[in-house]
């Protein structure tokens, strides 16, 4: 099993993959990479409120 990445570079990847689907224009999105996006753009929003409660 591989050892899990330390909170910020976990958050930098996350980033770096909102930004690179960001820079696509919105209209030649597929779906998946919608889906994507959002996911991402969610799972930062999670590590955040988890960063500010303590729990990370």
């Amino acid at each position: 099993m591989e050892k899990p990445l330390p909170y910020l570079e976990q958050q930098h990847c996350i980033f770096h993959g909102v930004a690179l689907i960001a820079s696509i224009d919105p209209h030649a999105l597929t779906p998946e990479l919608r889906q994507m996006r959002d996911n991402m753009i969610e799972a930062m929003d999670l590590n955040a409120l988890m960063l500010d409660r303590g729990l990370k």
